[in-house]
């Protein structure tokens, strides 16, 4: 009777172990949200020493602590992101990723939590001053970003002919600097703390355009999952922009405020 009673005791232990495991991996899948995001994209997202680093690892751990999920990052090439998104191999893109009417009809958008301008980055001692100047030079951008776009837009509006090069994970700075590319075209924010960190002979032109201003949000599928996430996470945004957290951490890493409009 007794041994009876030990095995009725493991078998009920097992039972509750069984079930509350699978309760854990359940509540773990619900709680878990995967970011995509950049590994050479300095300073938004980056890898140092082999730490995962930026602006965006830093406002997504805050989400995580305000909100309780658990936050997974995978670093992917930027062109490959959306793809990923699209195939719910991650939730969402932490790599400056911009609100678009395109990206709208496809994808919902948390409140913004940057806004970025784009200029062109030059030789410190290039004659460019204008756009003007740069017609039919060699411009580079990042491949599949609002970089392109933008670029594209500005070339058909300006008439400028440019010649167009899109890159993926290049560094751009090092190719201007370089003399293989005029100029590129890139957030202005970004250039000017990679420029500024590694002391590169280069500048910002300081284009006065509204062609690639940019918004900054976190992109979701549609579906009713994403909206509860969205909920909570938009209640940690709108929190860390009121006590100056998003603030404090565009200091950091920018050295420039680009939080508010």
């Amino acid at each position: 009777m007794k041994n009876k009673n030990v095995i009725a005791v493991v078998l009920l232990t097992a039972v509750f172990l069984s079930i509350n495991l699978i309760g854990a991996a359940q509540v773990g899948a619900e709680d878990l949200i995967v970011v995509g995001t950049g590994g050479n994209y300095n300073p938004w997202c980056f890898q140092k020493n082999g730490k995962l680093q930026g602006f965006e690892i830093d406002v997504w751990n805050e989400i995580s602590k305000r909100t309780g999920y658990k936050v997974e990052f995978k670093i992917a090439e930027f062109s490959g992101l959306m793809g990923m998104l699209d195939t719910n191999k991650v939730d969402t893109v932490a790599h400056q990723m911009s609100i678009t009417p395109e990206r709208e009809k496809k994808y919902v958008f948390t409140t913004p939590y940057a806004y970025s301008k784009y200029d062109f980055i030059v030789k410190k001692d290039s004659s460019y001053q204008s756009m003007e100047d740069l017609k039919n030079k060699k411009i580079g951008a990042w491949l599949g970003g609002n970089g392109q776009r933008t670029l594209e837009n500005l070339d058909k509006e300006k008439e400028l002919k440019l010649n167009k090069k899109y890159y993926d994970g290049a560094p751009l700075e090092k190719l201007v600097e370089s003399g293989r590319l005029d100029a590129c075209w890139q957030s202005a924010v970004k250039s000017k703390s990679v420029i500024e960190q590694e002391n590169m002979d280069l500048r910002l032109m300081g284009v006065n355009t509204t062609i690639g201003t940019e918004i900054n949000a976190y992109a979701f599928t549609k579906n009713s999952d994403s909206q509860n996430k969205i909920t909570e996470i938009n209640k940690a945004i709108n929190a860390m922009h009121d006590d100056g957290t998003l603030s404090s951490l565009s200091m950091k890493w920018f050295d420039i405020e680009t939080t508010t409009k």
